[in-house]
């Protein structure tokens, strides 16, 4: 499952270089746009990594687990490293003098940006990877008592609740036209409304049903009956499910068609793996890619634009708030293959230095000290 970590985090990679307008010759850009389908490939990366959340955290829920422990562990898992790269972003901001704008930043760093239908939250949040931790942490706190839930359902009763989700998905973009179609353009997306986007893209209790996905789908690989669903055709429902992103309205493209394609593959390679068949991405290589995507999400959109706007003299790069350097398609190329190469190096720096060391650290209470016996008193011999 590692592997599979490291092919979505570059599908989220390659969504924000498109945004980073580094190509000056507009014919390689309109290809790139295609590949990605104009960014939304992202879309698809963010599902898979909702509903491989939920599969990981149930498949390895031990007995015996308890509430208060899962939460100490997902804590110290993502809280270092997220008050890390606060603490840079915002340097960077001062340092350059830009206005910080407070009321986004500390909902960022407390992650509760999405939960108010607000544009500026989630427009001027410092790392704008985190509005995923903000669903992330929803998903936690609702863990432990959905898992003792998940663990009662029938191997029958488990594939009704993935069809319902997933149906779910499908009909809130239908509910949300004539609910939340008529307000002002989303400024992320101009085709359909702001209110739109937030409610089915950003609302933690709508993203929350990629993760529940995962974990039905976890329960049923545990019960050894899975479907024989073969991890090719998996393959081709996900790219069915990404080419349908070119013809869907962005309402139905941000989310809607992916969970059950994303659970399907997920399972398909599960599977594959608990055989002891190898694939490409049970590689070491891949495993320590995806050992590494955590840290490389974290930082990659923090890098990417503050080494972009460094080539315009800017100290700090926020999105489109420094002017962008467009380069020949060769170095364009280069300089975003860089870019990825520089990401991964400096996850590999955060994952030795901080997250590894924190969770070795904190993820478990400190031992309670014995207490002190009194020394009996030596017998007198006889």
């Amino acid at each position: 499952m590692e592997g599979l970590r490291a092919v979505a985090v570059v599908f989220v990679f390659a969504s924000h270089a498109l945004v980073l307008g580094a190509f000056s010759d507009p014919d390689p850009l309109s290809v790139f746009n295609t590949l990605t389908g104009n960014g939304r490939i992202g879309f698809l990366a963010v599902s898979f990594f909702f509903v491989l959340s939920g599969f990981v955290l149930t498949w390895s829920a031990k007995p015996g687990q308890t509430a208060v422990g899962f939460w100490r562990r997902r804590m110290v898992r993502i809280g270092p490293a997220h008050v890390l790269i606060a603490v840079i972003a915002l340097s960077q901001f001062a340092a350059a003098g830009e206005t910080i704008r407070w009321g986004p930043a500390i909902a960022n760093l407390f992650l509760v940006q999405n939960w108010w239908p607000s544009q500026n939250l989630i427009m001027y949040q410092f790392n704008g990877a985190t509005w995923t931790l903000a669903v992330e942490l929803l998903c936690y706190a609702m863990f432990p008592l959905l898992l003792r839930f998940v663990r009662r359902l029938s191997y029958r009763a488990l594939w009704s609740w993935i069809i319902g989700l997933g149906a779910t998905a499908i009909l809130l973009p239908v509910i949300s036209y004539p609910l939340l179609s008529g307000f002002p353009p989303s400024q992320f997306y101009p085709a359909g409304s702001w209110p739109q986007l937030w409610a089915l893209y950003f609302f933690p209790p709508v993203r929350s049903i990629d993760f529940v996905i995962g974990m039905f789908l976890a329960r049923i690989i545990a019960s050894g009956r899975w479907p024989r669903i073969r991890i090719m055709p998996a393959v081709l429902l996900n790219l069915a499910a990404f080419l349908l992103l070119y013809h869907l309205p962005i309402p139905f493209g941000i989310a809607a068609f992916y969970p059950v394609p994303a659970a399907l593959l997920i399972g398909a390679l599960a599977v594959r793996d608990q055989s002891g068949r190898r694939t490409i991405l049970s590689t070491p290589f891949m495993v320590w890619l995806g050992e590494l995507s955590f840290a490389f999400y974290i930082i990659h959109i923090t890098v990417m634009f503050a080494v972009h706007a460094a080539f315009a003299g800017d100290l700090v790069g926020y999105a489109h708030s420094y002017t962008p350097t467009a380069f020949s398609t060769p170095v364009a190329i280069l300089f975003i293959i860089g870019l990825y190469a520089l990401c991964v190096a400096l996850a590999w720096v955060l994952h030795k230095t901080v997250e590894v060391p924190a969770m070795r650290r904190w993820s478990r209470p400190a031992p309670r000290p014995a207490p002190n016996r009194p020394k009996s008193e030596p017998q007198p011999q006889t």
